[in-house]
Order: C-alpha cells, then sequence, then structure tokens
C-alpha cells in the first residue's frame, strides 16, 4: 500500500473526514486530497502531524506492510521518504515486523531535520553509525559521533542536524506498545 492509501486508511478507521483531518492539522483540504491520492509529498514535518492527528506511529505509516522477508540487504532498503531539497533521507531497516521499527536517516553534510521539534508518541534508540549528529532533545544540545546512541522517550521535543560537511547515517528503533 503506497503512503497516501495508507494515510486515508488510518483517516478512515478515526471517522475523520478530509476536511476534519484539515482542520486538526492545519493542512489545506487540496494538500490532504493530493496525498491521499499520491499528488504531492508531505515535509517530514507535515506527515508526523499527521500521524498525531490521527493516533499512529510514524513508521505504521512509513513501514511496508506486504513484505515478508526477516533480511534486508542494504542495496535493497525501502526508500519511504527524502526531503524536498533532497538533503535528508529514511530508509526502512525492517520488513513487515509488526513488533519493532527501525529506519536509517542520512543526512548529507551541513543539513538539519527542520525547525519543527518531533515529539513522538513512541520512546525511540538512535545510534549513529558514521559521521556525527548534532540533537537537541527539549532544550539541551549534544553532539553524538559515530558508536553513541541515545534514548529518547515518548513525547519528548527533539530536532537533529549534520554539524559537519561528511555525510551522517543513523540507525532508529522503537518498539510497537
Amino acid at each position: 500500500m503506497e503512503l497516501g492509501a495508507k494515510i486515508k486508511h488510518f483517516r478512515k478507521r478515526k471517522g475523520l473526514t478530509i476536511k476534519e483531518l484539515s482542520n486538526l492539522t492545519n493542512l489545506s483540504i487540496g494538500f490532504i486530497s493530493n496525498l491521499e491520492r499520491n499528488l504531492n509529498s508531505p515535509s517530514v514535518s507535515n506527515l508526523q502531524h499527521i500521524c498525531e492527528v490521527l493516533g499512529i506511529n510514524l513508521m505504521d505509516i512509513l513501514q511496508s506492510s506486504s513484505e515478508k522477508d526477516f533480511i534486508v540487504r542494504q542495496d535493497e532498503r525501502k526508500e519511504i521518504f527524502t526531503t524536498e531539497d533532497n538533503n535528508i533521507k529514511f530508509e526502512m531497516l525492517t520488513n513487515g515486523n509488526k513488533h519493532l521499527n527501525s529506519i536509517a536517516i542520512t543526512i548529507d553534510g551541513n543539513s538539519e531535520s527542520s525547525d519543527v521539534s518531533w515529539g513522538h508518541n513512541y520512546d525511540e534508540l538512535g545510534v549513529v553509525i558514521k559521521g556525527c549528529l548534532e540533537i537537541q532533545v527539549e532544550n539541551e544540545t549534544y553532539l553524538l559521533n559515530e558508536g553513541d546512541s541515545i534514548y529518547i522517550s515518548k513525547f519528548t521535543p527533539h530536532t537533529y542536524k549534520n554539524p559537519s560537511s561528511e555525510k551522517n547515517i543513523t540507525h532508529w528503533f522503537s518498539v510497537k506498545e
């Protein structure tokens, strides 16, 4: 199922019309309609906000539901999202696992996620695989280097950026409740 169809599925499951979702997210009716028809792509912050309103984990929308394989080769990862400026890429690390969500985020040098602070409805663990990551959790800023990890409790606001010119790769894990 494609991204738009998943959003529509969860919207209907919640019993919302497009207009109601529009009002709750402050996104236009046309934008949501086009999104559900896969005619446009949301920003990461818009997608996160839609998930919050629908009461679902971001991974519920991003994760493949048709794949049953338990091995994902690096060159076969499903790309789930790329920012409009193509400087941040999100890929699935798992296929169809119903309990463990995991994604790889690749950030080009000197790039940041956005000015929007995320506070997911799930705990997550991030591990820096390559490069360094500057992450602000609530009002505290941390610099994580290759091999470092960070645990972020659900609903904790955070933003991140790659402060170096080298590419950054992090792997993020969460467990469905």
